[in-house]
């Protein structure tokens, strides 16, 4: 017989669905991050604004790296900044730590092996776990490029001691999870998922309130890849990019083909510059090397090319050692045809004189134990590695294979002084003075020059309105507010040319012209002439330059008779203004300046230092020159950086043909033609007594009407 009953006994777990609890407990207590950083030993506050975080071992020392990129890069990467850094190097941070905080496009030239590539990761450290950026790509020459960028900021996250103690929680985090993927995504706090992501593809901070980095993305991306529509879930946000940080965006491939070149500095421009969301701006810094002439980091340094980007460039070695080619000759044979240890000894014996006269971006840069100075590790490369190699690859510099048509060298525009004569001292031959001003948005450059009739030139001033070194019109810049500050600036500096201090023969006088760039905002410069430029009490006009197969004037666009290479006439945006050939004028401007000072058809200078002067007059150089269908063709070579007094010098050249002063070596003054006589004939009756017989009016003797 059975027996039944209404009661029912709790059914025993089987073995696997024991195990499988037990998991899953497990697992939930290894996916909270606070607890298993208790579990470390990990002290947390337990009163005040920071309850419930984890305690920072030096709070004064992570406020003070916050202040500074390149003191957290000493303080908390002592093992990858080793040695002292630059002037040059400390410059470069500085330039990046403005980028991050307030924004801009930075682009900066550093030879090789300066260690730009660990300034980078440096601040892509400190811009995330400081909270200064939400979304970081980092954009190499190629994927494989930017991964190692990546991983390496990861390996300093997930072993670097030091931030682990001042950034707990995404350092622990980090550490915890064992590089592993899965273990990263599943960290919790307080039961809330962090939103963690850790792999191959990037890396994504944990996301909680008052953490360091909250949320901070960082991507690894190659230039040539995926860089459109940039878009990314962290938590329950959509972020774009807001730093993009791009180290050497070149391979030596790549440099060498100008279609690459072309395609990769569209894609700075467009993919990367164009990907921040509505009414963004997009923050960007970039180190480089300067492979070849006209490759992608010598086009992004030429601030005529890109205004928007700024930059600079760095050699290893700024002055050479005034024995370069003695002493350091003898050094050099040595080190070729004995031992380094011979070239040594050689040193040791002469190294003040070989020393001498030299200056460095990096003193400490040598090998130490088979090196004694920078400049012998400086030398030693350039015996090794050749001079070609050398200047590209250390001096940002490299070497054209074209030959120039003329030599001319910023210091041999330097050392055209005019001895005795001072700043505004007008020869007595100087009868005709022009002023010319180039514009951009970051400043007015202007020149005053003299002509003689034989068109020698004299500097008499020059100088840049830039607002103390502010710019002109601001980046981002609506276009309405852009012209009126360019406007406003054009008044200011008018007032300015108009005084400057110009003395002849005892007397001041004043420029006979005034030439404005017309190239940037014509109609702003016409606004000006037409306006405040009529009370200046210099004649004012606009010129434009264009090259030589651009440049053609015929009847229907000239007004009045044309000048040498420039005739006047006119536009509805510019109105009247002078057209010219640039080309022509900047090649009878630059060989100027290959005659001695005062010399017929020279150009000289004022006593004094003219550095950036002499620099920017000879940044464009002339490689070539053809004969075309229509006449001469130029082709020039720009080095990076500003040339705006060569502009400037190239229109005064310009203003002094529009005045008769030209290359045919005299003034050119138009004769009045005499006013005919006029003629009248009376006819003679044949019985007149005046005459002696009909022999008289044969043809010999009768005049032609």
């Amino acid at each position: 017989m059975a027996f039944t009953t209404t009661s029912k006994a709790p059914r025993r777990l089987d073995r696997k669905e024991q195990h499988r609890q037990t998991v899953a407990r497990a697992r939930a207590r290894g996916r909270d991050l606070r607890g298993a950083m208790e579990g470390e030993g990990v002290i947390f506050y337990t009163a005040g604004k920071s309850a419930g975080l984890p305690k920072v071992a030096d709070p004064a020392r992570k406020k003070a790296c916050g202040k500074s990129l390149a003191l957290f890069a000493t303080t908390y990467l002592p093992r990858v900044f080793t040695m002292p850094m630059s002037d040059g190097q400390r410059a470069d941070m500085d330039t990046m730590q403005k980028a991050i905080t307030t924004g801009g496009r930075y682009a900066f030239a550093a030879p090789r092996g300066d260690g730009k590539t660990s300034r980078v990761e440096a601040a892509i450290l400190w811009a995330g776990l400081y909270g200064h950026r939400r979304c970081i790509v980092v954009v190499g020459a190629d994927l494989t490029a930017a991964q190692e960028i990546v991983e390496s900021v990861k390996i300093e996250l997930r072993t670097n001691e030091r931030l682990r103690a001042d950034f707990p929680i995404p350092c622990w985090a980090a550490a915890l999870s064992d590089d592993t993927a899965l273990k990263a995504k599943g960290w919790t706090w307080n039961g809330t998922s962090l939103c963690m992501r850790w792999g191959r593809g990037g890396l994504v901070l944990p996301v909680l309130d008052d953490a360091d980095g909250s949320g901070c993305a960082m991507v690894p991306r190659g230039l040539t890849g995926r860089l459109r529509g940039m878009r990314l879930k962290v938590g329950k946000k959509a972020v774009r990019p807001d730093l993009y940080a791009i180290d050497d965006p070149q391979t030596d491939e790549s440099a060498a083909s100008n279609a690459q070149v072309d395609t990769r500095e569209n894609l700075i421009l467009g993919a990367i510059m164009g990907s921040g969301g509505p009414a963004a701006t997009i923050t960007a810094m970039m180190p480089c090397t300067i492979i070849k002439h006209n490759d992608l980091a010598y086009r992004m340094l030429d601030r005529k090319r890109h205004p928007d980007w700024q930059g600079s460039i760095r050699g290893l070695v700024t002055t050479w050692p005034t024995t370069q080619d003695t002493l350091w000759k003898e050094y050099a044979m040595k080190r070729k045809t004995e031992s380094q240890e011979s070239a040594n000894a050689f040193y040791r014996e002469h190294q003040t004189d070989m020393d001498a006269g030299a200056v460095l971006d990096w003193p400490e840069r040598f090998t130490k134990g088979k090196e004694i100075s920078a400049i012998q590790h400086a030398e030693n490369l350039v015996i090794d590695l050749g001079e070609d190699v050398f200047s590209a690859e250390y001096q940002n510099a490299p070497k054209e294979k074209q030959a120039s048509i003329y030599e001319l060298s910023a210091d041999i525009v330097a050392s055209r002084i005019h001895p005795g004569r001072h700043r505004g001292d007008v020869p007595q031959e100087g009868r005709l003075i022009v002023s010319a001003t180039d514009l951009n948005h970051y400043g007015l450059h202007s020149v005053v020059a003299g002509f003689a009739n034989d068109q020698t030139g004299w500097v008499l001033a020059y100088g840049r309105h830039d607002k103390e070194g502010a710019g002109i019109v601001p980046q981002n810049c609506p276009e309405s507010e852009a012209k009126r500050r360019m406007f406003e600036a054009l008044v200011v500096h008018g007032g300015e040319l108009a005084s400057v201090n110009l003395i002849r023969n005892g007397q001041a006088v004043r420029p006979g012209l005034w030439v404005i760039d017309g190239g940037y905002m014509p109609d702003v410069v016409k606004r000006y002439i037409e306006g405040p430029g009529r009370t200046l009490g210099i004649p004012t006009i606009a010129a434009r330059g264009y090259s030589a197969d651009r440049y053609r004037p015929t009847p229907k666009n000239c007004i009045g008779a044309p000048r040498e290479n420039c005739h006047l006439t006119e536009s509805p945006i510019a109105g009247r203004f002078l057209a010219f050939n640039a080309d022509a004028w900047r090649e009878v401007s630059q060989r100027a300046w290959l005659a001695s000072p005062n010399a017929p058809g020279s150009l000289s200078l004022f006593e004094g230092r003219h550095t950036e002067f002499a620099g920017q007059v000879t940044r464009e150089r002339l490689v070539e020159k053809l004969h075309g269908q229509y006449g001469p063709v130029w082709r020039w070579v720009t080095a990076p950086g500003w040339h705006d007094y060569g502009d400037a010098l190239t229109m005064c050249f310009v203003g002094a043909a529009w005045g008769g002063i030209g290359t045919t070596g005299e003034h050119i003054v138009r004769r009045a033609r005499p006013a005919p006589r006029r003629q009248c004939r009376v006819p003679l009756s044949e019985d007149a007594s005046c005459g002696t017989g009909i022999n008289d009016f044969s043809p010999r003797n009768t005049r032609r009407r």
